[in-house]
């Protein structure tokens, strides 16, 4: 089911340039991960960034992104006199990894990545839950190794495992099983190169039944696929589905039908472990699937990742909107509108209204 929202081993990758282990990728001690962002919307300091990115990366964020030294300064800036200005933001994160989030996912194309943020602050602030975590429930998941982070593929981007007919349907709803995800995607979306190289996403069927998919009512699909058509501040390369049952087709219909046009086209089906193992780099692929990584030692690591990272992931429970302000205008004084304000003045001056009802 996770189709709707998407939207680690000891080896070694190279591209290009750049040459990938595991351990550069998500030591909690690089740059920008190394301290606990704070959460004031106007702090008197902002962090200066400092890239983590290899020349190869660099190469692709500056083609695929339009991404330098020259345009990712004055974006950073424009997005941090937004968020200090909009009467609605109590509490968000400003440093340069989280912003980076929005502007990547949108081509650096500020406005469109200032609306990507006002859509995740209020989709958190409404639908609580789903995207607030409950720390202390994290661990009779993680012990399943029910969705595991595998590590990075050839072309440097994050694989993610989801086992979803192993999910007790009994006890498990739609809502935990979103967390779990949310969780993996937290604990390495501050990580650059994922950021710039994008996620590829395993959904296994297998031992799936018609409770695992009748959890999901229209209400909290509509929810789900606004999150993934509108805030999911990630590059999704690839959504593979191996052995999907064929009474989910109904729901998968429905998924499809509003999704958007470019995510549907990364969709994959496989029928067969093999015609799996054929699309997806062997090197991350577990044993199970034919490949040559040990499930076990990967969820043993995402785990240790979890309990490294648990400050920073928490800071999502933080977020506060207040939305008995007054929506701002979306015309400064002039008539001018944001769209207006970014491109002929560069700097944020007037904001667009949130809608909440």
């Amino acid at each position: 089911m996770f189709v709707m929202i998407l939207s680690l081993g000891s080896h070694s990758l190279s591209a290009a340039d750049n040459h990938y282990t595991y351990s550069d990728l998500v030591s909690p001690c690089r740059a920008q991960n190394s301290l606990v962002p704070g959460m004031e919307k106007k702090p008197l300091f902002y962090d200066e960034y400092k890239t983590t990115l290899g020349p190869e990366d660099l190469r692709k964020a500056k083609e695929e992104l339009h991404e330098d030294d020259n345009s990712r300064e004055p974006a950073l800036v424009q997005m941090r006199e937004y968020i200090a200005k909009h009467p609605q933001i109590i509490r968000c994160r400003t440093d340069s990894i989280f912003l980076l989030r929005f502007l990547r996912a949108r081509k650096f194309n500020v406005q469109a990545a200032c609306q990507m943020l006002d859509d995740w602050l209020i989709t958190g602030w409404k639908a609580k839950d789903f995207f607030r975590f409950k720390p202390n429930e994290w661990d009779r998941f993680l012990d399943q190794a029910l969705i595991v982070p595998v590590g990075p593929d050839e072309k440097g981007r994050m694989v993610i495992i989801c086992r979803y007919g192993l999910f007790d349907a009994e006890t498990v709803t739609a809502e935990d099983q979103i967390q779990l995800l949310t969780l993996v995607l937290e604990s390495f979306i501050d990580t650059e190169t994922y950021q710039i190289n994008g996620m590829v996403v395993v959904l296994d069927f297998q031992g799936a039944k018609m409770a695992h998919f009748g959890m999901w009512t229209i209400p909290k699909l509509k929810t789900l696929m606004s999150a993934t058509n509108d805030i999911l501040p990630l590059r999704l390369k690839e959504i593979h589905l191996i052995q999907l049952p064929k009474y989910a087709c109904v729901l998968l219909d429905f998924c499809l039908s509003v999704m958007k046009p470019k995510l549907q086209q990364r969709i994959k089906f496989h029928k067969t472990t093999d015609e799996l193992k054929a699309a997806v780099d062997n090197s991350v692929l577990p044993t199970i699937y034919g490949g040559s990584l040990s499930l076990e030692e990967a969820n043993d690591r995402f785990r240790k990742r979890v309990a490294q990272e648990r400050d920073r992931i928490l800071l999502i429970n933080e977020f506060d909107l207040d939305v008995t302000m007054p929506s701002p205008n979306a015309k400064n004084s002039h008539g001018a509108g944001l769209q207006s304000d970014l491109a002929d003045e560069a700097v944020i001056g007037s904001f667009r209204k949130l809608n909440v009802d």
